[in-house]
């Protein structure tokens, strides 16, 4: 039940996501209740703010829409514990240095038995998530692997295999961003209905793409707009944020995006 948010863009803009929908996935009207993290990507490094509260009542959710942070590439992420106690070291974003450059990585998902399958880097988890486990899986695999247009679609295949490693086991939602290019995954998620809350299900993610309308100056959805709209920008969300626009992405399709464009997509399913 955790929900995801990412932009990529081919020119920094301010994504004013007014937390006002992740305030209400946050505890006042849905189930995720256990914490919340945005990163804004700049050059190597990125600005990063988490809680390990609501987001519905926290005075830094508010602080973060106040500063209005141009960025190429964003990530963020509300949080419903499957496993984890919701404390700081459990909240999405995850960051670790590489190459250089900071890695982030959010998840939405359950991944059932992967201590199995690293036990050895559970040690170097600073929490207790699944999650957290599964971004060190891939930073491993991607260890010798620089970066630039070159090493990209080396990137991608490896992040590929990644994500076709983890559906195995569960849920397997990604945003990654390796201080370079955003890449995702779309799997399955749970949806709280009237009647409950239902298995896990497609879509995963959904996507927003602007480009092909000429002249568009600005975008406006429940709780987020963007008033300068760069000519080419990609939205991806857990559920669409309004009823314009919004593509379902298949189960098990992986992207690798930069700067509002798509440089890679394949399926992750057999």
């Amino acid at each position: 039940m955790c929900e995801l948010f990412a932009m990529s863009a081919s020119r920094p803009a301010v994504v004013e996501y007014t937390l006002d929908r992740f305030a209400r996935e946050g505890g006042e009207r849905h189930r995720n209740r256990d914490g919340w993290g945005i990163m804004f990507a700049e050059d190597r490094d990125a600005h990063v703010f988490r809680e390990a509260r609501p987001a519905s009542d926290s005075a830094l959710a508010r602080m973060v829409v106040d500063r209005e942070l141009p960025c190429r590439h964003l990530i963020a992420h509300v949080r419903r514990a499957s496993r984890g106690h919701p404390h700081l070291a459990n909240t999405h974003p995850f960051g670790r240095v590489q190459n250089g450059r900071m890695q982030h990585f959010a998840h939405n998902g359950t991944l059932a038995g992967i201590d199995e399958r690293a036990a050895e880097l559970r040690a170097e988890c600073v929490g207790d998530t699944d999650s957290e486990l599964a971004f060190l899986i891939l930073l491993r695999s991607l260890e010798g692997v620089g970066h630039g247009e070159d090493a990209t679609a080396e990137r991608f295949a490896r992040f590929r295999a990644f994500c076709a490693e983890m559906v195995g086991l569960g849920s397997a939602n990604f945003l990654f961003h390796d201080g370079e290019t955003l890449f995702a995954h779309a799997h399955r998620r749970i949806y709280e209905t009237p009647e409950g809350l239902t298995p896990p299900r497609p879509p995963g993610l959904c996507m927003r793409h602007f480009g092909r309308e000429p002249g568009r100056p600005h975008w406006h959805a429940e709780g987020a707009h963007i008033e300068d709209l760069p000519r080419s920008t990609i939205l991806l969300a857990s559920v669409p944020l309004n009823g314009e626009g919004w593509v379902e992405l298949p189960e098990g399709h992986a992207m690798a995006l930069r700067d509002g464009m798509i440089l890679h997509e394949a399926s992750t399913l057999a």
